[in-house]
């Protein structure tokens, strides 16, 4: 959100949105889009039991590595994402989206879209719904692999 002032325009932190666990993974790829690291951070549970597994990636316990994985990825700006395919299954204060994330990455051949089979675990708090778990897979291996060295995310 942007609002402007005598000065000029200045980002002002949103809240996040978080009455729903649909709304937090609405924003959390919102942040991924707009390499939002603040955003990002703001939607995970503040409790020590949250983990990420990035594509092709180690396993991340805790938020301080969490964050520090973000930092590296929004390094070189936003994600080209689109979240499709979502599954959801809840139960009373807990919501397991499984979906695929459509990635568009650059390689020597220009353009490509890579996919990647993503399970996303939310929690509901007394701060509201939170991100807990974010893990991502490459498809299988009738999709194209991302390029040598691509962060997917």
């Amino acid at each position: 959100m942007a609002r402007r002032t005598g000065q000029g325009t200045r980002l002002i932190p949103r809240a996040p949105i978080s009455d729903s666990a649909e709304s937090v993974e609405e924003a959390f790829y919102e942040a991924m889009r707009q390499g939002d690291l603040a955003g990002m951070m703001a939607l995970w549970s503040t409790e020590d039991e949250v983990a990420c597994i990035h594509p092709g990636r180690s396993r991340l316990a805790g938020l301080d590595a969490i964050r520090a994985s973000w930092e590296a990825i929004f390094s070189g700006g936003g994600v080209d994402v689109q979240a499709r395919e979502t599954v959801t299954h809840a139960t009373g204060a807990m919501a397991v989206h499984n979906l695929v994330e459509q990635i568009s990455v650059m390689s020597a051949m220009g353009k490509q879209m890579v996919a990647c089979h993503v399970t996303n675990v939310y929690v509901q708090t007394a701060a509201g719904w939170r991100i807990v778990l974010h893990h991502g897979s490459p498809a299988s291996e009738d999709v194209p692999a991302a390029p040598a060295g691509a962060l997917l995310h």
